[in-house]
């Protein structure tokens, strides 16, 4: 008689998605679009919105698919994200960007091989650009901020992880890296993560920071999976320069602040948050960075060198972003350390 195959069919997970939102009608319903065509059981698939206080249609796209909607009294983006994951009720939360949506028709099977394969508790995508997205987009999808790509190098996207971390297990379909606390990459919360709710809280202490809880996490010990296979589209810059422009004079103009918190944050925010947890290194890249944009002439040197090495077309972009970012930095240190007017607080 044959022995009976002790192996069970594992149940499906239930994933719950969380957007933070706040007038995005302009993008979020291609986010909704993309989780509603999963080809995943449609009874295990929450979404939820933490949303601001939105005057324009983002309620009335709740309502056409179904979304359960929190009222985010904070207004920003992280806490809402920390607030739908405290509602969700699914196995597994996914903290997606109004601006992302879902590449592939089967991200979510792609997405929870590692929690079912593997003692996982966090798993990220590939961030994938679209032929039509400005050049602005696609040098940040690929290499974030022009600051963050200076300090933080190899360890600014999971592309180019494994020129960083030591690799603890590689499957055709996932990669376990061995992250390490004061050389951490830059990982977001909002941009398709996937954590297993089992266990996880979030200290208020991180809800206005998206590095900060994931810091945490490696402090823990916790796995973290990569999952090629599975990519978002995100549409951070695509209204151009001047939309930069807002978004890195806030940012700059927050850690400029004398002040521990900023405008209506209650806690600490991007870099304070996580000063302790940044090497000496990156100190040093950080305070050389404005003299490097600045320069213009060296960023030419140096994006024809790493096109030489990496072939990513990116490159011919980064010596004008990075010019942009650093004249943004000697403007807004003139303006607010110099000149003592008011750091910019309300947020882009």
């Amino acid at each position: 008689m044959p022995k009976k195959s002790s192996n069970k069919k594992q149940t499906l997970p239930s994933v719950s998605f969380v957007i933070a939102t706040y007038n995005s009608g302009w993008c979020v319903e291609d986010a909704l679009k993309s989780i509603k065509k999963q080809d995943y059981s449609k009874n295990k698939v929450e979404i939820i919105f933490a949303d601001g206080g939105s005057k324009d249609n983002t309620l009335e796209l709740a309502k056409k698919y179904g979304v359960k909607v929190l009222k985010n009294e904070f207004k920003l983006g992280e806490p809402g994200f920390a607030l739908g994951c405290e509602e969700a009720n699914g196995d597994l939360v996914v903290f997606l960007g109004h601006d992302n949506q879902l590449v592939q028709d089967n991200w979510i099977q792609l997405m929870i091989k590692p929690f079912m394969e593997a003692d996982v508790t966090v798993a990220f995508p590939h961030i994938e650009n679209r032929p039509q997205d400005s050049w602005l987009t696609k040098y940040v999808n690929r290499f974030t901020d022009p600051f963050n790509h200076f300090v933080y190098g190899y360890a600014n996207n999971p592309l180019t992880f494994d020129k960083v971390y030591r690799v603890i297990k590689r499957t055709k379909h996932w990669i376990i890296f061995d992250f390490d606390l004061q050389d951490h990459p830059i990982l977001a919360f909002d941009q398709g993560l996937m954590l297993k709710k089992e266990g996880f809280h979030r200290d208020k202490e991180t809800w206005y920071c998206d590095i900060l809880p994931i810091l945490d996490l490696i402090k823990e010990g916790k796995k973290f999976a990569y999952v090629p296979l599975a990519s978002n589209y995100h549409v951070t810059l695509n209204k151009g320069v001047r939309q930069f422009i807002k978004k890195h004079q806030w940012a700059i103009d927050y850690n400029l602040s004398p002040k521990k918190t900023f405008g209506i944050f209650k806690q600490p925010f991007g870099l304070k948050a996580r000063k302790q947890y940044i090497s000496l290194k990156r100190k040093m890249r950080m305070l050389a960075y404005p003299f490097y944009g600045i320069s213009f002439f060296i960023p030419i040197l140096r994006a024809g060198y790493m096109f030489l090495k990496d072939r990513e077309r990116e490159w011919f972009y980064h010596p004008f972003i990075t010019f942009i970012s650093a004249y943004i930095i000697w403007k807004e240190a003139v303006r607010v350390l110099v000149f003592k007017r008011d750091p910019l607080t309300e947020r882009y």
